[in-house]
Formats: C-alpha cells, sequence, structure tokens
C-alpha cells in the first residue's frame, strides 16, 4: 500500500523535475539567437538546449509509461508533446528571420502577394498555409515570415495530437496512447527529400491530412447509420473539404485510402458478415464529398492531369530503356561519394526509423494473416486491411511518380505512406508491449521500450532538419541575406539580370515582387567561369549575388564539389568584376561584359 503511493508522488515530482528542464530549454535557444547564417541548426544550438530536452523527453517516457493514474499519464505526455513542439519551433526560438529555401520563400512571396491584394487566395492552386499565414499575422500581429513558421508548427502540433488518438481507436491498452505520441514524434513523414519541416504546402498537407485519418477511423468506430448525421461525420467534411485547399494533390494520394475502405467495407458486408468490419459505419458518403469537393477544386486549376500524364508517358519511356528515376539515384549516389560519403549510409540515416516501423508493420500484418483464432483481429477492430490495401494503392502511386521521374513527387507519397506506417507502428509496439508485459516484470517493459525509443528518437530526429549531418545546407535565411537582396532589386539598373551561385536569386525575387508564379530569368555561374573569368562570358552585364549561405553549402556542406573556397573568395579579385554591395551575409558584384 505505501508503494502505491509512493510512485505517484515519485512520478509527480519527475514531471516537475521535467518541465523545469523544458523551461531551461526554451529559455536557453531563445537567449542564444542566430547572430547569422547557420549551416546546421543542431551544432550551433547549444548544447545546454539538447541536454535539457532530452532530459524532459526521458521523464515524459518514464512517466507515462509506469503511470496508473490517467491525468498523470496524460500530463507526461503533455511535457513530451511541448518538448517536441519546441524543437519543431527551435528556428522561431533562436531567432530566425525565415527557415526555408526555395518553394518556401516563393510560398511567402506569394502569402504578401495576397495579403496587399495583388491577387485572390483562389488563384492560386493550393491556398491554405498562405491564408492561415495571413490570419496568423492579422490576429496576433506578427511579421509574415513568422506567421508562416508558426504555420508548421500548429500543424506539427494537430499531427502529434491526431496520431496519439489514433492509435487507440485500432488497439486499446494501457500503453497504446503512450506509444502512439512517442511514435509520432519521431516525425516519420518528414525525410528532408521532398518533405520538409519547413514551411512547404505537400509537407504540412501530410502532417493535416492526420486529421483525416483520425476522423476517419473515428467514424467507422462509430455506430450511426449510413445516413445518420453525427458531429464527427461532420467534421470530416469540413476537413475534407480544407484539405482539398490545402493541396489537391495530396488529395489524390488521400483518395486511394478512402476507396480501399469503401472497397471492403462492400467485399465484407456481402461475403464475411462476421468479420468487423462488416459492423463499421460506411465510407461510402464520406468518400463521395471528397471525391466531390476534389473535382470541384481542380476543374479550374488544370495542373492534375498534367501531372499525371507527365509520370506516365516518363513510366512508359523507362520501361522502354529511358533512364528515368533510377538514373538520378546513381548521380546523386556518385556526388555523396565525391564528397566522402555513401549512399547506403545516408539512405540509413534518413530512413533507419522509417525501416524499423515498416518492419514492425509487416509483422503486425502477417501476424493478422496467420490469425486463426481472430485474437487480434478482434483487438484491432478489423482495422488493419484498410491500412494494408491503402499502403498498396499508395505504393502503386509511388512506383508511378518514381519510374515516372515526376521530380521528388515519390517522396511526398512515401511522407504520406509514413503517416499509415506511423499509426499502424504504434499499434504493432503497443499489442507487442502489452503481450510481454503478461510475461515478464513491468520494469523490464518499460526499460526496453525506453531504450528502444530512445534509440529512434536520436535516429529520426537527426534528420529532420538540413544539417551537414545528412550532407545538406540549413535553409536558414537571415534578414541581412534578404534586405540584401530587396536593396539589390530595388538598384538594379534597367536590363542589367542577375546570376547566382549554383541558382539564380529567382526565389528571393519572388518575395519582394508578391506575385503570382515564379521568376526565373535568373541563371547561374559555375565553377569553370569563374576561373575562365567572369567577365566577357555574357554578351550583356550582369549582377552575381552570392551569400553566405552560397559560401557555407559549397565550402562546408558540399566539400567543394562544384564550387572550391578559392574560387568563391575570388570573385571579388576577378578583372571585369566589382563588389558594389555588401552586408556581411550578402555580396552583390557587377560583373562587365566585355574583359579588361
Amino acid at each position: 500500500m505505501q508503494r502505491s503511493r509512493s510512485a505517484p508522488l515519485a512520478d509527480r515530482a519527475l514531471l516537475v523535475l521535467g518541465f523545469l528542464a523544458l523551461i531551461g530549454a526554451v529559455a536557453v535557444a531563445h537567449s542564444n539567437p542566430a547572430t547569422g547564417y547557420e549551416l546546421s541548426l543542431y551544432a550551433d544550438t547549444p548544447l545546454t538546449f539538447w541536454v535539457l530536452y532530452g532530459s524532459a523527453m526521458f521523464v515524459s517516457l518514464l512517466v507515462a509509461l509506469r503511470a496508473t493514474s490517467d491525468w498523470i499519464r496524460r500530463t507526461a505526455l503533455g511535457l513530451g508533446g511541448i518538448a517536441t513542439t519546441a524543437f519543431a519551433g527551435l528556428p522561431i526560438l533562436r531567432g530566425y528571420w525565415f527557415y526555408s529555401g526555395g518553394d518556401g520563400l516563393t510560398h511567402l512571396g506569394w502569402a504578401r502577394g495576397i495579403q496587399v491584394g495583388n491577387f485572390l487566395p483562389t488563384d492560386l492552386r493550393y491556398p491554405g498555409m498562405h491564408t492561415v499565414t495571413i490570419l496568423l499575422d492579422t490576429a496576433f500581429g506578427i511579421d509574415l515570415a513568422h506567421a508562416m513558421l508558426l504555420v508548421v508548427v500548429v500543424l506539427s502540433v494537430l499531427f502529434f495530437a491526431c496520431v496519439t488518438l489514433s492509435t487507440p481507436l485500432v488497439f486499446e491498452s494501457r500503453y497504446s496512447t503512450t506509444v502512439a505520441a512517442f511514435s509520432a514524434f519521431l516525425f516519420l513523414p518528414i525525410t528532408s527529400l521532398s518533405t520538409h519541416l519547413q514551411p512547404h504546402a505537400m509537407s504540412q498537407a501530410i502532417l493535416f491530412s492526420s486529421v483525416a485519418v483520425y476522423l476517419v477511423l473515428k467514424y467507422l468506430r462509430s455506430s450511426a447509420s449510413l445516413l445518420s448525421p453525427s458531429a464527427v461525420g461532420a467534421s470530416l467534411v469540413l476537413t475534407s473539404a480544407a484539405l482539398v485547399v490545402y493541396h489537391p494533390q495530396l488529395v489524390a494520394h488521400l483518395l486511394p485510402f478512402f476507396a480501399s475502405i469503401c472497397g471492403l467495407q462492400f467485399l465484407y458486408r456481402r461475403w464475411r458478415t462476421d468479420h468487423p468490419i462488416a459492423s463499421h459505419r460506411p465510407l461510402y458518403g464520406q468518400t463521395v464529398v471528397l471525391v466531390a469537393a476534389f473535382l470541384a477544386w481542380i476543374s479550374n486549376h488544370g495542373f492534375f492531369s498534367g501531372v499525371i500524364g507527365y509520370a506516365v508517358t516518363n513510366a512508359l519511356e523507362f520501361f522502354l530503356g529511358g533512364g528515368g528515376a533510377a538514373k538520378d539515384v546513381a548521380t546523386q549516389g556518385a556526388s555523396l561519394t565525391a564528397i566522402g560519403g555513401s549512399f547506403v549510409g545516408i539512405f540509413l540515416k534518413l530512413f533507419g526509423a522509417s525501416l524499423v516501423f515498416m518492419t514492425l508493420v509487416g509483422l503486425l500484418v502477417l501476424q493478422t494473416l496467420r490469425d486463426g483464432d481472430r485474437t487480434l483481429t478482434e483487438a484491432t477492430h478489423g482495422m488493419i486491411p484498410y491500412f494494408v490495401v491503402g499502403l498498396a494503392g499508395l505504393s502503386g502511386i509511388f512506383a508511378l511518380y518514381f519510374f515516372g521521374s515526376v521530380s521528388g513527387m515519390y517522396f511526398r507519397v512515401f511522407g504520406l505512406m509514413m503517416l499509415f506506417v506511423t499509426i499502424l507502428g504504434a499499434v504493432a509496439i503497443a499489442y507487442g508491449t502489452s503481450a510481454l508485459s503478461q510475461r515478464v516484470s513491468s520494469g523490464t517493459v518499460h526499460s526496453v521500450a525506453i531504450a528502444g525509443f530512445g534509440i529512434v528518437l536520436v535516429l529520426s530526429l537527426l534528420t529532420v532538419f538540413p544539417s551537414t549531418f545528412i550532407y545538406l545546407p540549413s535553409p536558414h535565411v537571415t534578414d541581412m541575406t534578404m534586405s540584401g537582396h530587396e536593396t539589390a532589386f530595388d538598384h538594379q539598373e534597367a536590363d542589367v539580370g542577375f546570376v547566382g551561385i549554383r541558382a539564380g536569386p529567382n526565389r528571393y525575387a519572388d518575395v519582394e515582387r508578391a506575385e503570382l508564379g515564379r521568376a526565373r530569368g535568373f541563371g547561374a555561374v559555375n565553377g569553370s567561369e569563374i576561373d575562365s573569368g567572369l567577365a566577357g562570358q555574357s554578351a550583356d552585364d550582369r549582377y552575381l549575388t552570392m551569400t553566405q549561405l552560397d559560401w557555407e553549402r559549397e565550402v562546408k556542406a558540399y566539400d567543394e564539389l562544384r564550387y572550391t573556397r578559392e574560387q568563391l573568395d575570388s570573385i571579388g579579385e576577378r578583372p571585369g568584376v566589382a563588389r558594389v554591395q555588401s552586408n556581411g551575409e550578402f555580396e552583390l558584384f557587377y560583373v562587365d561584359s566585355v574583359a579588361e
């Protein structure tokens, strides 16, 4: 009896220490803002933050696993959720002006364009992220760039919550909620290859789709009839519509999941009436609503059919011997080898945690297939076949994009697949943990769970943000970098264009112009051009931009693969090249069209 009283007291004390560690971590991160471009968010964030953050996560997992009180478990999971939210919000805590190159800057420009009235939200194919950004900016009076970073954090919280709530709907035990929460904290859908924890419409749509998946599972478990309205059904309709606006192509990827549920329900209701699926609420109406919303939206944005046509054509060319994605993978592998990495090494870094969960899902599915007494089927309410056929459909789409070489779209499909794998993997762990707890002591079970999650958390979270660990530079955009570009654009001479290092300043121009569409008129110079002398290699005078990000990326992250330190440092000393602007993070050179 004395032991049962002391355990909650010890848990409360641990939780107090955990929250103090979290407060300290946030304070350390906020009081050490970035003073310039940072190549790696991990390396440049003080070590004290990581120690305190790790301590808070350890306390959260330990207490949540062994708690016998629901409120203590929820408080412990709240600690872990807030800690991982702080992790996701590190660019904000560290005072970054913006954290996203490439598409993110274009999205910021589009948000500015909508805000100042240059065009309407409906003129965009996927205006969800932009309108939410403007809403946060208006409601809280924060800078638009910070508001867009905040959208990423908000959607991360939704992802944590919905994955945590979804898993117990499939399998419920004392461990389900805890395992689900820490599985969500892994950020498995974020791979840093076409899915990012930064402003990126498809990536955030994947996180947002966790809401739809949760509502679907909740809807299936409800006892209402086909035509009976419900709060969950109404919420699912609204979420489906919001998803279409957020990213219609994500909805096109999600439709096989809805369709597979409908197909299984029809088959089981006709031929397997004793299976739990036969008693689930039909999803037919909700699927019709989603299809109707999708078709209504894309009717005014005819881009989706072009993507599919391109993918099919390229896939056929691949099978006829035309190269395709396999050639791209080989090229990337050669580049990794050139800078001292390896394809296998980077693959394990990026997908090691995902492989663990995929293996667990595979074992769960095999156990379901050989479940003669239907113990597992009943325990999981017959939900596992829904995920299996849904993942099979997504695998087909992945293959279409991969063999069709549609940019990195196959990795985005993979990110959506990882949402389902996260839930199913959590089910597998919770089921296995529950079974193990009946055979060995709870202390042993908890030790195994803490060690396992500790390893995969480190492995997974180390690759959420781009860093030199995975041979990628941080997409940190400093205020001085952006203001340097703005000054350069404002004082640009007529008929003098821009070039850059590896890529021109097109994305920064998108932010400055705030117009619909994308700037594509600025090119780049390569290392051999710098060696040969930049002046006289073009019929027209040019501006050459170089940022601290460019220098750090080429010299440190890519180990001088395309540009050497000497080449970049010597640009301002080349004949016919004059430095006309510099602020420490951004340099602008004027390159004459005539060599001296």
